[in-house]
């Protein structure tokens, strides 16, 4: 297969996972955005030959670190936010008022009359589950069931025409929640996370430095003639009484 196909392949993929659906786009390439930068973070540092080993050490764990954070917070928030905002449009929290007028004016007289406040009443809590799914299922809809041949026609004209408004405004409220998930991660909650993090991760490598650095103190002491004071108050006694060594 040449190169040509592949990426038609790909752009169809890309197409079918995306187009109806552009706040999970957004999701989606956000995260690779701070993985690729994370990754790049710590591959500078591996190649960078000005940073002794030392340093190197210290900085890859505090990097590898804020690399999980970066990554998780963002799309654990992004995605959680995101998956709020589809779930109150499919179950009728939140609705455009042209699909509300659309389905008052398909209900069929045998329904009885509902205000626009209480347009949820026309399904049963089944239906109420997933929209998407029940203006799909035009034949299987419960306000449907005892209507006339003509009102079933009349109405399934202006369902095709709803579907496609709700499904557009789906589209938008997930790109609307994917944009403000995005900003409430990358400047709120990831940054404060990551300086927690980051914080644990110094705590840790200096206590390990100051350790590794300790015992170096005793073994120089133990072979040293002269060893040196074990504590500040020795070294003065030290000083103090020049015949008395501790």
């Amino acid at each position: 297969m040449n190169p040509g196909a592949y990426f038609g392949r790909f752009k169809d993929t890309m197409f079918r996972a995306y187009s109806g659906d552009g706040g999970k786009m957004l999701v989606h390439m956000g995260a690779l955005g701070w993985l690729f930068s994370s990754a790049a973070q710590i591959v500078a540092i591996l190649t960078d030959k000005k940073i002794d080993k030392s340093k190197r050490k210290f900085l890859l764990p505090q990097e590898g670190a804020d690399a999980a954070v970066n990554v998780v917070m963002y799309y654990s928030l992004c995605a959680a936010i995101k998956k709020a905002s589809d779930i109150a449009v499919e179950r009728g929290y939140i609705m455009p008022g042209n699909v509300i007028d659309t389905l008052m004016s398909i209900k069929p007289a045998s329904v009885a009359a509902v205000s626009k406040k209480n347009w949820k009443s026309l399904f049963n809590k089944e239906e109420l589950k997933s929209l998407t799914k029940t203006f799909s299922s035009f034949n299987n809809m419960s306000m449907f069931k005892n209507a006339e041949l003509g009102e079933r026609l009349a109405a399934r004209l202006k369902l095709v025409s709803m579907q496609r408004e709700f499904k557009a405004f789906k589209n938008g409220m997930g790109v609307f929640a994917a944009i403000f998930a995005s900003v409430l991660a990358c400047n709120i909650v990831t940054p404060y996370v990551r300086n927690i993090v980051a914080n644990k991760v110094k705590d840790k490598l200096n206590k390990k430095e100051a350790q590794d650095i300790r015992k170096k103190q005793i073994v120089s002491n133990l072979m040293t003639k002269n060893p040196l004071p074990a504590s500040f108050s020795s070294f003065q006694k030290y000083n103090t009484f020049s015949n008395v060594k501790i």
